[in-house]
This record gives structure tokens, C-alpha cells and sequence, in this order.
């Protein structure tokens, strides 16, 4: 593999691509360039506190020196449809003996990730893909013999762990990862997404608790690192406007159809998703018809955007019911942006129409036991539920589902369920599989509420449930969000959408099933071909209850062109097997087809899947014996997310392998088994008033479910608002043996018997008690 070859070093000249359209034409291009480049934007000094900071634990569980992530680059390569982006993470090891840093970060969920290098000094080690399990194995080995090895699984389709052995006594170490996507497309605009953070879960469904919630900086902390990010646009079309809807960016333009955007700040906090979108003239954007043939064959991606459909003349009545995430991590600005998009929802609805909400944490609660009519005074006891609603507790987001799904009252009417909620959850695909076994009668809408949002569950929803997903952050006004609302819901949708292809055998089209297609958006299908010559493939459908169809004569050609369509296929084909059964994506064995299959296309096209891994071993020993300190990765808070403090921060005091490393999360308004506050406000003021519920709702809140019934001796981490000598004090008067504390983080490690942690609770510099 060159490691020195750029995007504008590959040659456009010997690409073949059938032109439906200008865009077509550079996604073509940007697809012709698949290897990983060292390309870095030089990074702006800075001597303040930064991002990403590794915290090194020394045996004795005190916090010793520091390991900081100086800096991730992102280069983004975007042209018409497609982007090529490299992520490159530096850290350095200031320490005096090695370390294995294990450290957990998000990408995009649709992301098809294929190259992945470690650089420790003047080597260069490539990753190869292996079985998941055999990977571990190869890395372990090159741990405990002492060499430098680099190990990247996939926990989630947008959660990734890097493991990374032997960094030795002040070695730098680099890490490149680089991926291949489709860009979202509506009406003309464009979206571009980085995600920076891996939010909280709510890990009490999750089957995988401690893969997926690594540990979080304290309140007023930083990690300490700088993150750049470069987005290299060419649209292939007139850009008319950008908009960075979290960050500000500096644009330098390049004639009318390409920009370079920039991150402005390069101390920016790493904590919420960078966004970009841009609006292109709607006249200029055309079908895209990209082809590449290899070694293993034909491949094609094909962008067709069907006619734009009028607005329904007459709109038949429909049963909404608005769902409403109340769990810990929607306090604050979140559940304030999920009241005024409801409540603007709620103003839209025609006077045929029925409706209902429900909100949820650690339960479910409805405004009433079924729809009502859309009458004054019902919209006026919704306003006043939205408005008294608080967000504490879990997030039990599969019975909110269930919910939502069941007891439809009138047959006759379309079902519309319209799901607010950051997806803050570990169990996706205990959810995903509901929503296929209860979605015929209704169509599932998604808004993510938030900054930094699950976008994988939240598409993912959307999608089984034949509905659409909607973002909306904490930056923006709701009006946008509910526009689009209306309009997807006002005009006729393409339904029973099917390809045919003819003149040329095409093999696997994916998606197996092509969904019901909103007006604006695109129809997208991957597949692949046998042999080259000349075609046509034949879209039809029903375009407000008629019928639809469009031709188009291709060219399907023998050149190879555009290689990274191989590992693009491969991830949709991965997608479409996970769909056939969601739980195999954390339990292989639930059907060992499906995980087998997946597991050989991964390994054929070298692509990451819960079931492969990259793995870089380096042939020569650098640490003698293989002694180090396992480093665990704290992340930003997510931004908007005000929890009281970040809870569940696990500091592995005790000695842990990257296998089996103690990794926290938010347990306070995540884990947490207390009850959210009711929404009728006398409730809420009979519960404050009263002291023995005052009482249980504080022991509840602070002290994990698990030990709530334990008995006898347990091993505890207190998390606290205020530690210092007479807090300590107080702690042990109430019978806890303290292990170690860090005043600096506020955190209490020790065993105690179950009987005293209502006591214990009681303190008000107590901020949250979890199991060791």
C-alpha cells in the first residue's frame, strides 16, 4: 500500500464512470482514491487545557501521570455524493514506564471502515483484518511478548475501541482509521457529520455494558487535546450556501462549486457532532451512475432522484402519538427543544386528526388511555402535560416503543408515531427487532434531539419503521424540523419501490428491499455485476397511489475505477444481513448463519464489523518482559447533557487487561432505577413534601439498583460533589473502609456492608454510589 499517495495524487484520467450527472462524476473521483494519507492540516498551538487526555492509573489505583491525546485530525474528501475521510489521533506517553492505552470513540454509523495504521516513531505498522476472536489473540500475544501492537474493534456500528500496547517512555504514537460513506441528501442540501463524542448510555438493557460507556472528565475538567478538522469540497454543482451548525468554520472558496472548511478553533471541546451541510442548485443535481470492476468483480452505486410529488390534494385523517424521552440525559436545554418541537407538532395537526402523548424514563406515561380529537381543549391539556414534564431517571426506550406500537383504536386511520429522544441506550437491538414485529399498521418518525445523538438507533428506527429521521440541535429553532414534518407527511410518498435490471446480470442489489422513498430524497442502490457491456435498469413504484416507473440505459464498464465501491458494497450487504435478525450484532450465536456470512464478507472486502478487527503487530520487541499500565480513555461530556455530575466514572483501581478493562458510564439519570418525576405538578409537590418519599427517592436516585439489594459486605464507588478530609471523615464515622480517594476527582473507592448505604446516601456531598 502507498502511504504517501493522496486523494489529488490518484488519476481521474483512467476512471471510467457513466455520466448521468456532474456529481456522478466526482463521486467517481473521490472513490478512485482508497488509500490512507498522512495529508495533515498543520495544528494552531496551544498552551491552555485541552481535549482527550489520558489519565494513567498506577497499580496501587492512585492516579499517577498523564497520557494526553495532543490531537485527531479529520480530512474530509467530499465530492458530489461521497467522502473519503481519514481520522488521524496522536498521543504521546510522557510517562516513565509503558503503557497500553485502551480508548473508546465514535464515527458514523454508516461508515465502511477499511484501513487502519499504527505510527510509533519512523514505523509504520498496517492493520489487517481478522476474526474478531483471533485478532484478540494476535494482539495479546504481541502485548505480553513485549511488541507494539495496535488492536480496533467495533462495539456498535458507530462505537469503535483502540487498543494500543507497549507505548513506550516517551513515544509518540499514531493512529489512522480511514472510512468511505454516502452523504445524506434532501431537496438540494446536502449533510456532512463527524461525530466527536460517544454520549451516555443508559446501560440497564445493554448486553454489553462495559464496551460501550467509557469514562467521562468530571464536571468544569478538560481531556486535553486539539482537534482539527478539514472538509475538501467539490460539489459538482453551484454551492449557494453552507451552514456549520455546531461549530464555527472558516470557508475559503475555490470557484462557484468548491470550498475548503475548516474548524475554526483548534482548541475546540471535542464533545458534540460537527455538521455541514450546503445547499447546491436543485436544478444541477442529477442521477449518479458510479462503476468499478476488480479482481472480485463488478460493482455500482446508483443515485436516482425520482420527480418531486405535489402536495396531496386530500389528505386522509390520521392517529398520532408523540413520544417523549424523559430520561436523565434529556434535563435541561434537550427535553426544552423536545417540548417546543411537540408542542409546534402538535399546532399542525388537522381537524380530523387524533392524538395522544406518552412520555418515559424508567415507565411509560400517557396523557390518556387512548387518541383523542384534535379539539381546543384537548390541545389545551397536552400543552399543559408537555409543559410540567421533567426529565430524570433511565431510559426504558423499548417500552416506549412497545407503547407507541400497540392498541391502535381506529384501523381506518394511518398511524403516525413521531419519537423524540437523543438514543442514549445500549440495547438497539432489542428495539430495532420490536419495531419490525409491530410496525405494519404505523409509520415511525425519529427526531434526535440533541448535540451529540445515538444516530445509529435513531436512523435505524426511522427506517424499520418506515418513517424518516429528523435532527434537531440545541442551536437550531424546531420550525425547520416541523416543516419538513409536514411535508413528508403531506405529500404522497413512493411506495413498493423495485429495481429491475436487464442487458447485464447484476447480482446482490442492495438493499434487499428498497424502502418507501420521501419526496426529495434519492433512491440509492449498490450492487454488482458479472461482466461489462451495455444495460438499463427500470424503477418502478406507486407515486400517490399511481403507478411510477423510470429507465435509464447504462453502461456497466470492465475498467476499474472506483475501488472503494468494493468496501461500500460490502458494509451495505452487512446492513441488510444484521436487518434479518438485529440481536446477532452482540450475540453471533443467535444465528450462526447470518454471523458467518457477515464474518466472510468482512474478511473478503477487509472491512470492520462486530465480528472482525483490525489488528497491527510490529515484528521486533521494544518492551522487554511486557510490563505496562493499562490506560483507560476518558471522554468530553456530551454537550447539552446536564447531568448533576457525571456519574459511573469507573478509574480501574484495580488491576484490569484490555480484555476485560472497567470501563463507567453515567449511572445518575442513566443506570438509575428512581422513578422521573411525575408530570402532574401536585404529584410532584406531595412527594416533596413528604419526608419519608423525599427519603426513598434520594436512596433510589443515588444508589444503584444492584446494591439496593445486595446484602452483606459490598465493594462500592462513590462519586461525590465535595471531598476533602472532613468528608472522609464522615464517611468512615458511617462505617465505610475507604481503599483510596482523589480529591481532585471527586471520587471514593471502598467495601462497606449493604446496610449503610442508606446512610451513606444521606450526606448531601454524595453524588452517586455504584457497584465496583
Amino acid at each position: 500500500m502507498v502511504l504517501n499517495e493522496t486523494p489529488q495524487d490518484a488519476h481521474p484520467s483512467n476512471m471510467r464512470i457513466e455520466t448521468i450527472g456532474a456529481v456522478g462524476m466526482l463521486v467517481a473521483t473521490l472513490f478512485a482514491a482508497t488509500v490512507l494519507t498522512s495529508r495533515t492540516a498543520p495544528a494552531q498551538v496551544n498552551d491552555g487545557p485541552a481535549p482527550g487526555q489520558l489519565t494513567i492509573m498506577q497499580k496501587d489505583g492512585k492516579v499517577g501521570d498523564l497520557c494526553p491525546l495532543k490531537k485527531t485530525t479529520v480530512n474530509a474528501d467530499v465530492s458530489g455524493f461521497g467522502a473519503r475521510v481519514t481520522v488521524v489521533q496522536d498521543f504521546t506517553n510522557p510517562s516513565k514506564e509503558a503503557i497500553e492505552a485502551v480508548y473508546t470513540f465514535p464515527l458514523p454509523n454508516d461508515a465502511s471502515v477499511d484501513q487502519m495504521q499504527m505510527v510509533i516513531g519512523n514505523r509504520v505498522i498496517e492493520g489487517e483484518i481478522k476474526k474478531r476472536e483471533d485478532a484478540r489473540k494476535i494482539y495479546d500475544a504481541a502485548k505480553q511478548a513485549g511488541q507494539s501492537a495496535a488492536l480496533l474493534d467495533q462495539e456498535r456500528p458507530n462505537i469503535f475501541t483502540q487498543s494500543v500496547a507497549n507505548i513506550m517512555p516517551g513515544a509518540k504514537v499514531q493512529i489512522r482509521i480511514s472510512y468511505v460513506q454516502l452523504l445524506k441528501f434532501e431537496n438540494g442540501q446536502f449533510e456532512f457529520n463527524f461525530p466527536m463524542v460517544v454520549g451516555p448510555r443508559f446501560l440497564g438493557n445493554a448486553p454489553d455494558p462495559g464496551k460501550i460507556a467509557p469514562p467521562v472528565t468530571p464536571k468544569g475538567t478538560r481531556t486535553g487535546a486539539n482537534i482539527d478538522i478539514t472538509v475538501n469540497l467539490d460539489a459538482g454543482a453551484p454551492i449557494q450556501s453552507f451552514n456549520s451548525v455546531l461549530h464555527k468554520v472558516n470557508v475559503k472558496r475555490e470557484g462557484d462549486d468548491r470550498a475548503q472548511i475548516k474548524l475554526a478553533k483548534a482548541d475546540e471541546i471535542p464533545n458534540k457532532d460537527f455538521i455541514l451541510r450546503y445547499q447546491t442548485a436543485t436544478d444541477s443535481i442529477q442521477d449518479a451512475f458510479i462503476t468499478h470492476m476488480g479482481s472480485k468483480g463488478g460493482f455500482f452505486s446508483l443515485v436516482l432522484l425520482p420527480p418531486k410529488a405535489p402536495k396531496a390534494t386530500q389528505i386522509a385523517p390520521k392517529e398520532i402519538i408523540f413520544v417523549m424521552d424523559q430520561s436523565g440525559s434529556q434535563n435541561g436545554f434537550p427535553l426544552d427543544k423536545s417540548k417546543e418541537l411537540t408542542l409546534k407538532l402538535i399546532k399542525t395537526l388537522r381537524p380530523g386528526d387524533t392524538f395522544n402523548v406518552l412520555g418515559f424514563s424508567n415507565d411509560v406515561r400517557s396523557l390518556w388511555p387512548s387518541p383523542r380529537p384534535n379539539t381546543p381543549e384537548n390541545m389545551a391539556e397536552a400543552e399543559k402535560y408537555v409543559q410540567a414534564m421533567q426529565a430524570n431517571g433511565g431510559t426504558q426506550l423499548r417500552s416506549a416503543v412497545e407503547s407507541a406500537l400497540m392498541g391502535q383504536t381506529d384501523p381506518k386511520r394511518l398511524r403516525l408515531v413521531v419519537f423524540n429522544t437523543d438514543g442514549y441506550v445500549g440495547d438497539e437491538a432489542a428495539i430495532l427487532d420490536c419495531i419490525q414485529k409491530r410496525r405494519d399498521t404505523s409509520r415511525m418518525f425519529t427526531f434526535g434531539i440533541g448535540n451529540s445523538v445515538n444516530r445509529y438507533l435513531i436512523d435505524s428506527m426511522s427506517l424499520e419503521g418506515k418513517g424518516d429521521a429528523e435532527y434537531v440541535t440545541l442551536a437550531e429553532a424546531a420550525d425547520g424540523a416541523v416543516q419538513r414534518f409536514i411535508d413528508r407527511t403531506s405529500t404522497p410518498v413512493l411506495t413498493d419501490v423495485s429495481a429491475r435490471f436487464e442487458g447485464v446480470q447484476v447480482d446482490d442489489s442492495l438493499p434487499e428491499a428498497l424502502p418507501d422513498v420521501f419526496s426529495g430524497k434519492p433512491v440509492v442502490i449498490t450492487g454488482r455485476y458479472a461482466t461489462a457491456g451495455h444495460g438499463r435498469v427500470t424503477i418502478t413504484g406507486k407515486l400517490g397511489g399511481q403507478p411510477w416507473s423510470k429507465t435509464i440505459e447504462l453502461d456497466f464498464p470492465a475498467q476499474a475505477s472506483a475501488p472503494a465501491l468494493e468496501s461500500l458494497w460490502a458494509r451495505k450487504k452487512v446492513e441488510d444481513l444484521e436487518r434479518h435478525n438485529y440481536f446477532v450484532s452482540t450475540r453471533p450465536e443467535v444465528d450462526r448463519n447470518i454471523s458467518d456470512e457477515i464474518t466472510r464478507i468482512a474478511l473478503e472486502f477487509g472491512i470492520m464489523t462486530q465480528y472482525t478487527s483490525f489488528v497491527a503487530v510490529e515484528k521486533r520487541i521494544v518492551n522487554v518482559g511486557g510490563k505496562q499500565r493499562t490506560v483507560a480513555v476518558p471522554v468530553e461530556q456530551a454537550d447539552g447533557v446536564s447531568f448533576p455530575a457525571p456519574t459511573g466514572l469507573s478509574l480501574n483501581y484495580r488491576s484490569a487487561s484490555s480484555a476485560g478493562l472497567m470501563r463507567g458510564g453515567f449511572g445518575g439519570g442513566t443506570v438509575t432505577a428512581a422513578k422521573a418525576l411525575p408530570v402532574n405538578e401536585k404529584l410532584s409537590d406531595m412527594a416533596l413534601a413528604d419526608p419519608k418519599a423525599r427519603e426513598k427517592a434520594v436512596y433510589e436516585t443515588k444508589v444503584e439498583k444492584s446494591l439496593r439489594e445486595a446484602t452483606g459486605k459490598v465493594e462500592i464507588q462513590i462519586l461525590m460533589t465535595k471531598l476533602d478530609d472532613e468528608i472522609l471523615a464522615k464517611l468512615k464515622k458511617l462505617g465505610l473502609k475507604i481503599d483510596d480517594s482523589d480529591k481532585g476527582l471527586k471520587v471514593v473507592f471502598g467495601s462497606c456492608d449493604a446496610k449503610i448505604l442508606k446512610e451513606l446516601a444521606k450526606l448531601t456531598e454524595v453524588d452517586k454510589i455504584t457497584k465496583l
